[in-house]
């Protein structure tokens, strides 16, 4: 289980930088669909909840600062509510998508440190 958590964190990384950057790119057309925008989102979700059952589990291998980290990543989605009005569907997704990109690599590094 611990194997898939950490391959699944570098591949979240990667799927939201690509998200970032086909809403980016498809910004006049509405962005990208929101089904596929939805699926690294859901990818996150069992992450966090794999990655928590990993804590509870093993407290003291990892620094408190990897869940955090990915908890905050999973709270950033709702990023996309508030920038929506400001900035357009297809711009908040990449900025959140890209935030998102930046809290799982921070994750990433996190657990690679140890």
């Amino acid at each position: 289980m611990s194997a898939i958590h950490g391959m699944l964190g570098e591949s979240l990384a990667l799927l939201y930088l690509l998200v970032a950057a086909g809403s980016y790119l498809r910004r006049r057309q509405g962005g990208l669909p929101a089904w596929l925008a939805g699926i690294p989102h859901a990818l996150l979700a069992a992450q966090v909840l794999i990655g928590v059952t990993l804590f509870v589990r093993a407290p003291n291998i990892m620094t408190w600062w990897h869940p955090f980290a990915g908890l905050l990543a999973l709270a950033a989605l709702g990023l996309t509510i508030l920038l929506r009005p400001r900035l357009g569907r297809a711009n908040a997704t990449a900025v959140t998508a890209l935030v998102v990109a930046v809290l799982v690599l921070t994750a990433v590094m996190i657990a690679r440190a140890r």
